[in-house]
């Protein structure tokens, strides 16, 4: 799942990366809370070098401890977009702990303060779907796929909750859209198989 950050100290509240890496004990990422840890201590106000803590406490598995200092940062926070931002990095926390309504307020309030931003929408559609609010789940990740149909997982999302939802014409265009990206993917072949039984 993407995670929406900060770099380390400051930069582009924007920047897009990967995946969290959760690695605990890693000798790197103890250094790191270390080091940041002393700077949140000097500056308790730096909300970059806070949710810098709350990332590296996520790769090190203390979600509670990344949640609490995320949560703080939101009240240090005014401008819209690094708003998002901790909101973004908030669900990730959640949604790693399966905590899925939780996640999805957070999501939630990252699309409401960046609408355009496709992996906010995705997330919220998939949390959604885990709440078993699958109406809501769909419009989100129909959202999702009208902002960026070029990303597979939106259509594996799709088929899951059209799926879920008796939807079976609409997961199987779901899993044909998916096998287009992806022409290997055993999860789309298997599901597409089991939906056409079901059909017929």
């Amino acid at each position: 799942m993407p995670e929406w950050r900060t770099s380390e100290y400051g930069g582009d509240a924007s920047e897009l990366v990967g995946e969290i890496d959760v690695m605990p004990g890693h000798p790197d990422v103890l250094r790191r809370i270390e080091r940041l840890q002393l700077a949140v201590d000097r500056s308790p106000h730096d909300w970059q070098s806070r949710v810098a803590l709350a990332q590296a406490l996520a790769q090190n598995g203390e979600f509670d401890r990344s949640v609490g200092h995320l949560r703080t940062s939101i009240e240090l926070v005014s401008d819209r977009q690094s708003l998002a931002s901790i909101f973004f990095n908030l669900g990730v926390c959640m949604e790693s702990q399966e905590r899925w309504s939780e996640a999805a307020t957070a999501y939630e309030q990252c699309a409401f303060l960046m609408p355009h931003l496709f992996w906010a929408h995705y997330n919220l559609g998939v949390c959604l779907h885990r709440c078993g609010r699958l109406a809501h789940a769909l419009d989100e990740l129909r959202m999702a796929q009208g902002l960026n149909g070029d990303i597979p997982d939106v259509y594996q999302g799709l088929a899951e909750a059209y799926r879920d939802a008796g939807m079976l014409y609409e997961a199987e265009r779901a899993c044909l859209r998916l096998l287009e990206q992806e022409p290997e993917s055993l999860w789309a072949m298997r599901t597409l198989h089991n939906i056409r039984r079901q059909i017929n």
